[in-house]
């Protein structure tokens, strides 16, 4: 694949990005002019991200960055007390999205649960939360992380990588010697 392969590819990706970005507006503006802004939960997240090349890669392909970490974005009436443009950097998975919506409606969460609800990380309150996520995509990719370091690990061939996120955000330099 050439570089110009890359970024023609780049390129049809953005452009879809900004086409959901438009529809997303469309949606809050209607909210608005519909008077129901100040009283609806709005949450965008994707499935998994998207290689675009990194790595020699595409699609969803690796328990790398570009396709483990997701768009999780939260929008919610001032009640809940959530602070504009903060960040959540605690690790966090989508089983972590049921037990958040039915916190912020007030209904139990069932002990049978797996995620946690992310409405005390969101109000920026300190909490005791989980060290470390699970990451998989299918059998053969696995991976393990804090946010800040991450294993790597395929079943298939034994292979194993180990990256330090805080100095090496785009996994060029494996670590596991």
């Amino acid at each position: 694949v050439t570089d110009e392969h890359v970024r023609n590819a780049r390129h049809a990706y953005y452009g879809m990005v900004s086409y959901v970005d438009d529809k997303i507006g469309r949606i809050l503006t209607t909210l608005k002019d519909c008077g129901l802004s100040d009283d609806t939960v709005i949450l965008f997240v994707g499935d998994h991200g998207e290689m675009l090349g990194d790595h020699y890669l595409w699609r969803k392909s690796r328990a790398y960055e570009p396709s483990a970490r997701v768009p999780f974005i939260v929008r919610a009436p001032e009640q809940f007390g959530l602070q504009r443009t903060s960040v959540v950097d605690e690790p966090c998975t989508h089983a972590d999205i049921m037990p958040t919506l039915l916190e912020m409606a007030g209904v139990r969460i069932p002990d049978t649960v797996d995620g946690r609800s992310l409405l005390p990380l969101m109000r920026g309150e300190r909490t005791d939360w989980r060290e470390y996520v699970h990451i998989e995509h299918m059998p053969e990719h696995m991976g393990l992380t804090d946010g800040c370091e991450k294993f790597i690990w395929d079943p298939k061939d034994g292979s194993e990588q180990f990256f330090d996120l805080r100095e090496d955000p785009n996994e060029c330099r494996n670590l596991i010697a």
